[in-house]
């Protein structure tokens, strides 16, 4: 995905960073295991909180052990054991992969399209072990119909931020709700719907002026032209934190138990990190800050494994 959604680590204890950053090791490991080696590669800080989000959902049992691994092979790291939270997002990020890239060969042009076509033979064959070993083909077909749907609305250039929005936002909410169950799902999909459409209005915001200087689609540029003032921006800051406030009910409800490390994680990314990714795309802060991490739309194809 985009790379917005993490947390804010000053505010971290030892303990809660430990267990994220085990946590985003254990989700690299089974990408590794699940859909190939070169999967690892696509590893994203989104899918580490997604990942965190079904574990308290589900009520998954999680065990840590320390590793080595390729990336830091002189010590060892504290790693998440594989389970079943992680493998469906190792497989779902799989089925993301492979469908953005095939939507940049059909909407982009130069670079970026040539940089799809060389990666997606790579990307079919971990969409082929995500639908025969991890049993999506369910979660394939919404998340192609979903992006059509999307790129569909984009290519018409009507000017309109919710359109597109929403249906981001299902897009995610379908991957967050699938294969819960109860009201464990009914919380994964409203959390997932709202933070479908924050991450859509922030990437949109964020390549606002890359967008207009190279004449993409961008929902904004529709409704203001090739420029922003701060007003505008400041408009587009609310219509976010009412995103965030409209998936706050959802967080709510969710059951932790008596250990508050994954509870504060989670929280933290919601109420620290979040509005500080705001904050840094409207200053323009944001590339900087995560140069090298990640690359806003291309971090689809970007190792982040800064953490």
């Amino acid at each position: 995905m985009f790379g917005y959604v993490k947390t804010y680590t000053p505010e971290l204890k030892v303990s809660e960073y430990e267990y994220y950053r085990a946590a985003y090791c254990g989700l690299c490991r089974s990408m590794g295991k699940c859909t190939g080696q070169c999967s690892r590669m696509t590893l994203s800080y989104d899918f580490a909180f997604l990942a965190l989000l079904r574990i308290s959902l589900a009520k998954e049992k999680t065990a840590l052990s320390r590793r080595r691994c390729m990336a830091h092979p002189l010590r060892k790291k504290a790693m998440m054991e594989r389970n079943g939270q992680l493998d469906y997002c190792a497989y779902a990020a799989a089925l993301l992969t492979y469908h953005k890239l095939s939507d940049d060969i059909s909407d982009e042009k130069g670079k970026k399209k040539a940089a799809a076509v060389l990666a997606r033979p790579l990307a079919k064959k971990m969409r082929r072990r995500a639908i025969k070993k991890g049993g999506l083909s369910a979660l394939d077909e919404t998340i192609a119909a979903r992006l059509s749907e999307l790129s569909a609305f984009e290519r018409s250039g009507d000017a309109s931020v919710d359109i597109p929005a929403d249906a981001f936002g299902k897009l995610l909410a379908s991957i967050t709700e699938y294969g819960l169950e109860g009201s464990e799902a009914k919380i994964a999909r409203n959390i997932g719907y709202h933070v479908g459409k924050w991450i859509y209005i922030t990437d949109a915001l964020d390549d606002f002026s890359e967008d207009a200087e190279r004449g993409r689609y961008n929902p904004f540029i529709s409704i203001y032209g090739g420029e922003m003032s701060e007003r505008d921006k400041a408009v587009v800051s609310d219509a976010l934190k009412n995103e965030l406030c409209d998936a706050e009910c959802a967080f709510d409800l969710i059951e932790f138990g008596d250990d508050p490390i994954l509870k504060n994680i989670i929280y933290n990314v919601f109420y620290l990190g979040m509005p500080r990714t705001v904050e840094s795309v409207v200053s323009g802060r944001f590339e900087g800050e995560n140069k090298g991490k990640c690359n806003r739309k291309d971090s689809l194809n970007t190792d982040e494994r800064s953490v």
